[in-house]
């Protein structure tokens, strides 16, 4: 029942990743091109699109703590997604998908932070090591960019936008029925829950949940930074084929899986921060290498840097926060996901006033001083503040 249980786990974090690979990278390549949005216009885009994700998902958060099933809200989710990404298919207008985005984004952006309290909880209660299962969760959903985005962007590129929005749509129909069907409710006692909702706000202002959440908000705005400028980089100012970016984020997720895999295992000896360290370290190295050529080559071979960056710190951000917070999993959990949608929020809002203002290119300089004052701060984390939990 046990090993059942964990493959639905690891299979429904494959299954979302998946349709996140079909959806995400293509959406703002969608907003300027189908929908003739300047950078200004997309970069409002997705400021609505992550402010309004925040607020809804703290406020289902705050539900969850309070007696509400995770997989009920799992599930909430994963519908309003499938009415996003389905609607997609459809829309022609872009204050059409900015209300679309409004309602049905903000709602399917609870969904990240409860799947992971509830495999979390699910590992603490029923598996040996829980930090361990989670990263193993996480290289599911990296095996699911590696195929998902070179795949979308062929699709993109011989059927169109729609034809790759409704292939997303229908794996979101399938995460819906495996939710349903298998994913179990592991939520503590509604009375545990209610006495640590009393201490949230003591938790949030604790200096080194401060300075931790800045560490992850300066090195995944970095990232989004990255995903968001590249593939119109790529196609707007080096006027190359769409899939080439679909084959850097496969290149660069191939590599993310053993990072992640080892990662778990390394932050048993070292230190879940430490490991992360060494991973916003590899994050400073690819974004040098990124502003030093402009051919395609050369960006793939920069992708094992970029993997490594994102296998180590996508695979252990959360497990960090979740080890200071041990008795708040869904408000730790929440509030990293919150963290990352922050950081989406500013790497959108970046991207378009760049853009508008000097280049898309210029964006990577961006990217490399958030990455290096991540890497700073991080440094301070472990070596300065040592947090006991550091080892644990």
């Amino acid at each position: 029942m046990e090993r059942r249980v964990t493959l639905v786990f690891i299979l429904l974090s494959f299954i979302i990743g998946l349709c996140g690979s079909f959806f995400g990278p293509l959406s703002s390549l969608f907003i300027v091109e189908e929908l003739g949005a300047t950078p200004i216009m997309l970069s409002a885009y997705m400021v609505t699109a992550v402010s309004c994700s925040v607020i809804v998902s703290q406020y289902m958060a705050r539900r969850s703590d309070r007696g509400w099933k995770r997989k009920r809200i799992l599930l909430i989710s994963l519908i309003s997604n499938f009415i996003l990404v389905f609607s997609f298919t459809l829309v022609r207008e872009y204050y059409l998908a900015l209300l679309i985005v409004a309602i049905f984004g903000s709602i399917s952006g609870a969904g990240f932070g409860q799947l992971f309290a509830l495999a979390r909880e699910y590992g603490d209660e029923c598996l040996k090591d829980g930090r361990q299962f989670l990263a193993t969760m996480r290289a599911g959903t990296s095996v699911a960019w590696v195929f998902g985005a070179p795949i979308a962007f062929m699709v993109k590129a011989s059927f169109g936008f729609a034809a790759t929005f409704s292939i997303s749509a229908f794996i979101v129909l399938l995460a819906i029925y495996i939710t349903y069907k298998s994913v179990p409710n592991c939520n503590q006692k509604n009375e545990v829950a209610v006495m640590q909702v009393g201490h949230v706000r003591n938790a949030l202002l604790r200096f080194d949940v401060l300075l931790y959440s800045s560490v992850i908000i300066l090195a995944f705005s970095a990232n989004s930074l990255y995903l968001t400028t590249m593939p119109l980089y790529l196609s707007q100012e080096l006027m190359l084929d769409d899939k080439w970016f679909g084959v850097l984020f496969g290149v660069a997720a191939l590599f993310e899986i053993p990072a992640m895999i080892l990662s778990g295992r390394l932050a048993r000896a070292i230190g879940s921060t430490r490991v992360m360290l060494l991973g916003t370290i590899s994050g400073v190295v690819f974004f040098s290498l990124m502003l030093l050529g402009k051919e395609v080559h050369y960006f793939v071979l920069a992708q094992v840097f970029n993997g490594i960056f994102v296998g180590t710190c996508a695979a252990l951000g959360m497990v960090a926060m979740q080890d200071m917070m041990k008795n708040q999993l869904g408000v730790a959990s929440t509030l990293f996901s919150n963290l990352l949608q922050i950081s989406s929020l500013l790497g959108g809002a970046f991207v378009g006033i760049v853009g508008q203002l000097v280049s898309y290119y210029a964006n990577f300089y961006l990217s490399l001083i958030l990455i290096s004052l991540s890497a700073l701060l991080l440094c301070i984390f472990c070596f300065v503040v040592k947090p006991s939990y550091q080892y644990s």
